[in-house]
């Protein structure tokens, strides 16, 4: 084992219980999307007494938190999300949510707590570092389309940075393996909503009226032909209508339908033919049936695409801390889910990756995903967390010297 790697599980084990206690404080008392008050007092309280600067953000609840050393130093920054679904938690654990329909089912607990153990541990190793630190404790990662990232860089957040990384929770993995993949990592996220719209008729006499029912239904089997036919087999992309309003009454042909749904892709150019293909299908297909499609798109978080340089040391940085039980996975292929991390790769060099969290043993039946009422992870995680954001700054110069 050497040097290093000693300075990592000494550091580990120094910040590890009090990490795991802001864990336990923050999953017992969760915050919703731009709510994120106690959240952020608690991480100011925690980082008291260090030589972290905190800073408040105006235009959120985030916190902006520096270590600086030298201003001749390059900067890399390290993000973690602080807020909570509005989801009532069904788990045993003894710090299980004390608030009722609000649970920290997406890991952002152990995501604030992992960052702020981070932050105070190389607080105390100040003379190993050669960059300048910077620790984001950003709100509203759930609050999709609009999210709470874009808000922290308007705030200066990347101000002055090389690079931005940051970890997630993955129950797919076991607790002690850590993965991520160059370039696309998760998808963008777009929502719509689809109008149809026709003429009110008696249920007996439908010659007289046009039935928005009945183009709805043909519009939603059309759209199923822009991905399967309007994408490559090669483009990973989904189009998912998940809900269907329409009508007033059983024998009156409906004036209005409405189809809401969300499109997601890993690609930019996919991402802008969807929409096309989308608006178009929608028009014609009602037209074609005598009525009128309307379609309003909302642009969610873009694409996550990991840096491929950044991936090639902090996968390298991962790999040698096997000493310590890390296991590095290389993924293959993108996930469908969305993070608004993807606006911070979109203005720097970024990389995010996944920690596993699934206690070695666990039963298949007992492994819940994100964003379920019975999704818990695994407390050690927290120490694997540690190790890899503490490794990454200790290793930054070697990251930062291929950018």
């Amino acid at each position: 084992m050497d040097k290093i790697t000693d300075t990592i599980k000494k550091s580990v084990k120094d910040v590890y219980i009090e990490s795991k206690k802001l864990q336990e404080a923050i999953h017992q008392n969760p915050e919703l999307s731009n709510m994120e008050i106690q959240t952020r007092n608690k991480i100011k309280t925690f980082l008291d007494g260090t030589s972290v600067e905190i800073r408040e953000c105006k235009q959120s609840l985030g916190l902006i938190c520096d270590l600086k050393l030298n201003k001749n130093f390059p900067t890399i920054a390290f993000r973690a999300d602080m807020d909570a679904l509005p989801i009532n938690e069904r788990t045993d654990l003894p710090y299980r949510s004390k608030n009722d329909n609000i649970m920290h089912a997406c890991g952002h607990d152990f995501h604030s707590a992992i960052l702020a153990g981070a932050a105070k541990a190389l607080s105390l190793l100040s003379g190993r570092l050669s960059v300048n630190l910077r620790f984001i404790f950003q709100p509203a990662e759930e609050d999709n389309p609009i999210g709470g990232a874009k808000k922290i860089i308007r705030e200066g957040g990347l101000a002055d940075c090389a690079a931005v990384l940051g970890l997630h929770l993955w129950p797919g993995f076991l607790t002690g393996q850590a993965g991520t993949k160059p370039g696309p990592l998760f998808a963008s996220s777009d929502r719509l909503t689809l109008r149809i719209i026709g003429k009110s008729a008696h249920a007996a006499m439908p010659e007289a009226g046009v039935d928005s029912i009945v183009i709805a239904g043909h519009v939603l089997l059309a759209l199923q032909s822009a991905i399967s036919r309007g994408l490559s087999p090669f483009d990973e992309a989904v189009l998912t209508i998940g809900r269907i309003e329409g009508g007033t009454r059983y024998n009156v042909l409906a004036e209005e339908t409405r189809l809401l749904g969300t499109v997601r892709n890993t690609s930019s150019a996919a991402r802008e033919k969807l929409r096309q293909s989308i608006i178009n299908i929608t028009g014609k297909t009602a037209e074609m049936f005598g009525g009128k499609g309307e379609v309003e798109y909302f642009d969610g978080y873009p694409v996550l695409e990991n840096n491929f340089t950044l991936f090639e040391s902090a996968s390298a940085i991962l790999k040698k801390l096997s000493d310590l039980g890390m296991e590095f996975i290389e993924l293959k292929r993108p996930s469908m889910i969305s993070e608004d991390f993807s606006y911070y790769t979109h203005e720097i060099p970024g990389l995010f990756f996944f920690l596993g969290c699934t206690e070695p043993g666990t039963k298949e039946e007992d492994i819940h995903p994100l964003h379920s009422p019975l999704f818990k992870a695994d407390q050690n995680c927290i120490r694997f967390g540690l190790a890899a954001l503490i490794g990454m700054a200790l290793n930054a110069n070697e990251m930062l010297a291929r950018l």
